[in-house]
């Protein structure tokens, strides 16, 4: 334990001491209630109308607590589990339909890239980290794709845009993810059951069951099957997906409440690919990368002198995905009168195998073990004064094994990263006057990493490079505040303001030798007002937010020049992370819905958004000396390079100051509408669409013209029929009705060349299918 990590052991301890000589709270009803993320059952948070033709709040529990979405006094976007199968969500890339603040962007091997008002990470390998976290059943997922394929029997999503650390800690400087999952519920014998087929031999089962064990235990079991063709024309962009999940819930006592969860998933198939942008086919934007036509249109792409390199090739069709996932954790929570004492300890594993192309091929294998422990203590909420506190834990050994063949370059590294992270957190509110309540709050860590590696490349050759070992370490400490305050303008209506920072340590990216390769922690300063609204006696809901977020330091992933320690070939081309100077997001958002009438719903999401760099240089290397191909300004920087290039290499200074940052369109909105006809006692038609629009935005830090993907509009139907008696219901739906082509990273693969030659990972085409759904 580092010397930080003994002041939270501490911290933990005198909660639990005081705790324990508590008097015991009365007898608490259902499972547990709600106080965190992971825990147990909330009220019915459904996204309809009530029974008295009212919108139903959704609860949610953005800071750490069960509170309803119109009574935080934060910016959250919150998606129910029943709107989420009725979209036929199934993975990460879906999310962008249903939240307008996030961009998502499968990156290699699937990797989702979440970005949330411009900010996020492009995670080309395993040594990347996101900057919004991704937290499954109250538990961090260190590698995103571990959370990816756990979109079944869900609960609910909220996603917490801007900083986040005073209550999440690391690696929430843009924002949060919280999915989190259906759980036991004592005495209940319940279930539902899905089957879906749709186009491009879509094959998809769903479904859970929930069993009392005893009057004091539940066991619920849920899991989802899916079989899908690849979208592009050779295959890859498929689905072969199967995962599950196991609880068993316990109370002992009135006052205790104990759940333990084990999940795993599986992935498997071809895997994701890039397609080139602009397209080869006009008429059919989905053509994968060793399509014929692709690989013609590639090669006539490439300078001629690019073509005498013995590491240039094209894309082949036997890429593929091997990847496994699992978790074990328990939530142990004890009621007390006055404080909820929680403590969560978990175990997460991840093991990824792939070979991609984009399109020169990337094959990676990596083992991620992570263990982590939160230990939080929650005021009743009774009284003027509401607080939480706690203490956290965060361990991961990562073993990766990556081999690049980057057309004039073969890299190999191999090697172990391990991260350890502690801290100490508390937030607490105090109401001056029962309308208005200030807000504090602060997070104090620690983290370390170490890395061994080995790594090499060669430049112009097939062989396989000469590897070097070399080790690192370092410690970062890092802390993170917020301030708030909160007012009831009038009942129903609630205005708040906070400031508020974010904190993500630093790393290390893979190199031959030891260099300046460290990068620095990145920090973002929010500012944030919000109004909140019931309106028409709880039949309308409108939320508005003006935010401001200044950022310093950003960790950009890019390719960049990196010393080899050899001297006919000291500098190699390979990606790198590192700190990207200053840039600021402001902006404004609305949420509203609408219960117009007991069958007709109406709603509506925007965000308006203003971005820019106002400070971001890096480096650009070529081998051959030409020029960058990039949309920003460059000069010759070889001269003050140490060492020098030899050659005709040359290392360029970019300046793209004054850019927008990337993912990042000026306008996204999203509107709704949803109407039930009822058929006189033969059941119910429920008729819905909704439209998603955007502007256009920049996908690279090139910021190239033919990156940039242009305004569009994508629609959603849907028709569902449910009897009278509502044990079943029969949908069909059609997704992207436009049949848009969207796409979303850029990436040039032949930047050192000067080629320009760019891909482009890219969303599903048009998709329809049938979902027959029972439940008892």
């Amino acid at each position: 334990m580092t010397k930080l990590f003994r002041p939270a052991t501490a911290m933990a301890t005198l909660f639990l001491a005081a705790a324990l000589h508590a008097p015991a709270a009365q007898a608490a009803g259902g499972a547990s209630a709600d106080a965190s993320p992971g825990g147990a059952p909330d009220t019915a948070d459904a996204a309809g109308a009530a029974s008295d033709g009212t919108l139903d709040d959704i609860v949610v529990t953005a800071e750490q607590r069960a509170q309803t979405l119109q009574s935080a006094p934060v910016a959250v976007q919150a998606v129910t589990g029943a709107s989420l199968a009725a979209n036929s969500l199934t993975n990460t890339a879906d999310l962008t339909r249903v939240l307008p603040a996030l961009v998502v962007a499968p990156a290699a091997g699937g990797t989702p890239q979440l970005y949330v008002r411009g900010i996020g990470s492009f995670i080309s390998t395993s040594y990347s980290e996101p900057a919004v976290a991704f937290n499954l059943d109250g538990v961090y997922v260190p590698r995103p794709a571990g959370a990816s394929l756990a979109f079944y029997d869900l609960r609910r999503l909220e996603l917490l845009p801007g900083p986040q650390g005073t209550l999440y800690g690391r690696n929430a400087s843009a924002g949060v993810l919280n999915i989190v999952p259906e759980v036991p519920v004592l005495g209940e014998t319940s279930g539902h059951a899905s089957l879906e087929f749709g186009n491009y031999n879509l094959r998809k089962g769903e479904g859970a069951l929930n069993v009392p064990l005893s009057d004091k235990a539940a066991l619920r079991v849920a899991g989802q099957v899916v079989d899908r063709k690849g979208y592009l024309s050779d295959g890859y962009d498929d689905d072969q997906s199967q995962a599950g999940r196991v609880q068993v819930a316990l109370e002992p006592a009135d006052d205790w409440h104990i759940r333990f969860a084990a999940d795993y998933a599986h992935r498997g198939g071809k895997g994701d690919a890039e397609v080139q942008y602009p397209f080869v086919n006009s008429d059919n934007p989905w053509v994968g990368p060793s399509d014929p036509s692709a690989v013609k249109a590639y090669y006539a792409a490439l300078p001629a002198v690019a073509r005498l390199s013995p590491l240039i090739g094209n894309a082949k069709n036997d890429g593929f995905i091997d990847d496994k996932g699992w978790g074990l954790k328990t939530d142990i929570a004890k009621d007390f009168s006055f404080a909820t004492l929680t403590l969560t300890p978990a175990y997460r594993g991840m093991d990824e195998d792939y070979l991609t192309y984009v399109p020169s091929a990337f094959r990676l294998t990596s083992r991620s073990r992570s263990t982590s422990v939160d230990a939080r203590l929650t005021s009743n909420g009774q009284g003027p004064l509401s607080w939480v506190g706690g203490a956290s834990y965060f361990d991961e050994n990562l073993y990766a094994d990556q081999n690049f063949n980057s057309f004039i370059q073969h890299a190999v590294g191999k090697g172990d990263l391990t991260t350890e992270s502690e801290s100490v957190y508390g937030q607490l509110t105090y109401a001056v006057v029962p309308d208005l309540r200030l807000t504090a709050g602060g997070r104090l860590s620690h983290e370390e990493k170490t890395q061994a590696i080995l790594f090499g490349s060669n430049t112009f050759s097939a062989a396989s490079p000469t590897l070097l070992r070399r080790d690192d370490r370092h410690d970062w400490n890092g802390t993170s505040w917020k301030a708030g305050a909160d007012y009831d303008l009038a009942p129903g209506s609630l205005l708040y303001a906070t400031i508020a920072t974010g904190y993500k340590a630093g790393g290390f990216f893979s190199a031959p030798v030891s260099q300046r390769d460290q990068y620095g922690p990145e920090h973002l300063t929010a500012y944030t007002v919000g109004l909140k609204n019931s309106l028409l006696g709880g039949k309308a809901q409108v939320n508005l937010e003006a935010f401001d977020y200044e950022y310093r330091d950003q960790q950009i992933n890019y390719t960049a020049p990196v010393l080899t320690g050899i001297a006919l070939a000291p500098y190699a081309a390979l990606s790198v992370t590192q700190n990207a100077g200053r840039a600021h997001m402001r902006g404004l958002a609305l949420d509203g819905r609408w219960q117009v009438t007991a069958d007709d719903l109406l709603t509506a999401s925007g965000q308006y958004l203003d971005t820019a760099y106002d400070d971001l240089h890096y480096r650009y290397y070529s081998g051959l000396g030409l020029a960058p191909s990039v949309g920003c300004a460059y000069t010759n920087a070889t001269a003050a390079a140490v060492p020098k290039p030899v050659g005709a290499a040359k290392i360029w200074a970019v300046d793209c100051s004054g850019k927008p940052a990337v993912n990042a369109p000026r306008w996204t909105a999203t509107l709704g509408y949803q109407h039930d006809f009822r058929l006189d006692g033969n059941g119910t038609v429920t008729a819905a669409a909704d439209v998603y629009l955007s502007s256009s935005y920049h996908t690279a830090y090139d910021y190239l013209a033919k990156q940039v993907q242009g305004g569009y509009h994508t629609t959603n139907l849907r028709l569902t029929y449910t009897p009278q008696h509502a044990w079943w219901s029969l949908t069909g739906y059609v997704n992207n009705v436009e049949n848009q082509a969207v796409v979303n990273m850029g990436y040039q693969p032949v930047q050192a060349l000067g080629a320009g030659y760019n891909t482009e990972s890219i969303r599903p085409p048009r998709l329809y299918g049938v979902r027959v759904r029972v439940a008892y």
